[in-house]
C-alpha cells in the first residue's frame, strides 16, 4: 500500500487533518460553535468556486472566503442575541454567492465541484500538503498562545465578561482558527461532510472525559483512527474515503452513547 506515492501523501495529509480537526473539535463542542463549523463547511464551496474566477487553487479561495465569514461571525455573533441567527444570515448570503459562481462555471467546473463537495484525499498533491502543514502550524501556535484564555472564556463566559475579557476579539480569533481548520478538512471529507469531522470527535471526547486535556487527546486519537482506517478500507475495497470517515465516526459515537446508557442503568 505504501509503495504508492498517492497513498503516502494521503496518510500524511490525513494525519495532519486528524490532529487539526481533533484539536478544534473539542473547542467547537465546548464553545457551542457547531453551527459556525457547519456554515464554514458550506462557504468553502463558495471560496473554491470563486477562486476559479481568478485562476487560483481551490484551497486559496476557501481560506480567503472562510476568513471573511469567520470575521463576520465573530463580529456580529455578540451583537445579535441569537448567535445562530447571525450565522444563518451570513451563510445564506455566501451560499447564494457560491450558487452564482457555480452557475458561471457549470460547464467546466463540475469535476472540481464534486471534489470540493465530497473530498478526494487520494488526489492530494505535495503542494497541498505543504499548505496543509503551514495551516496546521498556524492553528497550533494560535491555540497555544491563548490556550488558557480559551479554556476560561469557554467554561465561564459570563465571568470572563465580568473580568472585562475582550470576548468579541477572542471570538473572532477563535473563528479564524476554525475557518483554517475547516478549509483544510474539506480537502479530505468535502464541504458537505466536514461537519462530521469537526463535531463528532469532540462530541465523543466530551462524553468520555472530564478534563479538557484528556478531551483533546481522545478527540485527536478518534479522528486519526477514523481517517487511517478509512484509507486502508478505501485502498482495498474502493469505497469513498469521506463516506467511510463519516460512518466510522458515527459508529463510534453510537457505541459510546449506548455504553453510556448501560452504565447509567447499572
Amino acid at each position: 500500500m505504501f509503495n504508492y506515492e498517492f497513498m503516502k501523501y494521503a496518510f500524511i495529509a490525513g494525519t495532519m487533518i486528524g490532529i487539526l480537526c481533533g484539536l478544534m473539535s473539542v473547542f467547537v463542542i465546548l464553545r457551542r460553535s457547531s453551527f459556525a463549523a457547519h456554515a464554514l463547511g458550506h462557504t468553502s464551496l463558495t471560496g473554491a468556486a470563486g477562486s476559479a474566477l481568478v485562476g487560483l487553487p481551490g484551497v486559496v479561495g476557501q481560506l480567503v472566503i472562510n476568513a471573511i465569514v469567520a470575521i463576520l461571525i465573530g463580529l456580529f455573533g455578540d451583537k445579535i442575541k441569537k448567535n445562530d441567527l447571525s450565522v444563518g444570515v451570513i451563510l445564506s448570503f455566501f451560499l447564494g454567492l457560491g450558487a452564482y459562481f457555480l452557475f458561471i462555471f457549470q460547464n467546466n467546473y463540475s469535476g472540481s465541484v464534486m471534489s470540493i463537495l465530497f473530498g478526494n484525499i487520494l488526489s492530494i498533491s505535495l503542494e497541498q500538503i505543504w499548505i496543509l502543514l503551514g495551516s496546521c502550524v498556524i492553528v497550533f501556535i494560535g491555540i497555544s498562545i491563548l490556550y488558557r484564555v480559551f479554556i476560561f472564556t469557554t467554561i465561564d463566559p459570563e465571568l470572563a465578561r465580568a473580568y472585562q475579557f475582550p470576548m468579541k476579539n477572542i471570538n473572532v480569533y477563535f473563528t479564524l482558527l476554525l475557518s483554517i481548520s475547516v478549509s483544510m478538512g474539506c480537502q479530505i471529507v468535502g464541504a458537505l461532510l466536514i461537519f462530521a469531522l469537526m463535531i463528532i470527535p469532540g462530541a465523543i471526547a466530551t462524553q468520555w472525559c472530564d478534563n479538557v486535556f484528556k478531551m483533546i487527546f481522545t478527540s485527536i486519537i478518534i479522528s486519526l483512527i477514523s481517517i487511517w482506517l478509512s484509507l486502508v478500507i478505501t485502498f482495498y475495497f474502493n469505497i469513498p474515503t469521506s463516506f467511510l470517515i463519516t460512518m466510522i465516526l458515527c459508529s463510534i459515537y453510537l457505541v459510546g452513547y449506548i455504553f453510556k446508557i448501560f452504565r447509567r442503568t447499572e
